[in-house]
């Protein structure tokens, strides 16, 4: 996400370098249009050349600060993408480790499955009777949960028992 935040700013930057750039060429082309007649050249005095001149250091310093603010901005924005390049190989290296490879195991399971992966990523292969990210949840039972009366489904957390005709209540504990 900051690559493609870093990238969108670069282009921005960019974008602007390039129209301060199209605006000094067209403000160009109208002073030499101004300083031009039909038929040729018009000659220029003394004072409209000091002017000429001074017009000419006034834009090469505006050209020189547009040109040093974009490579102000554009030398941030490298920082900054070389900034997010660091933290990503930082955290693909952190990824590797050998800790994140090792495999998980029982325990992780709570001794009631098979694990499958690593430690920092698993799914536990529950065994009958068991459910949960880490078959930590017990299935309900019938006999216990239901009073006998009913069919129980879900866990012993959440649970739902589908009662016996003559039987209704939550845990089939009333009769009709």
């Amino acid at each position: 996400m900051l690559l493609k935040q870093c990238s969108f700013v670069l282009l921005v930057l960019f974008a602007t370098w390039i129209r301060a750039e199209e605006e000094m060429a067209i403000y160009d082309e109208v002073e030499d249009v101004a300083n031009k007649t039909i038929s040729g050249e018009v000659e220029v005095s003394d004072t409209e050349a000091d002017e000429k001149e001074k017009s000419d250091k006034k834009r090469e310093v505006d050209e020189n600060d547009i040109h040093e603010e974009v490579k102000a901005e554009l030398d941030k924005a490298v920082e900054s993408l070389k900034e997010a390049a660091r933290e990503r190989e930082e955290e693909e290296n952190g990824l590797l480790s050998r800790s994140n490879l090792e495999s998980c195991g029982a325990v992780d399971c709570n001794h009631r499955g098979t694990c499958i992966g690593t430690k920092k990523t698993f799914i536990c292969a529950c065994q009958l009777g068991f459910s949960g990210k880490t078959c930590e949840e017990t299935v309900c039972d019938s006999a216990r949960d239901c009073n006998g009366r009913g069919l129980c489904f879900g866990t012993t957390n959440q649970l739902t028992c589908l009662c016996n005709l003559g039987f209704t209540g939550k845990r089939c504990q009333t009769p009709i």
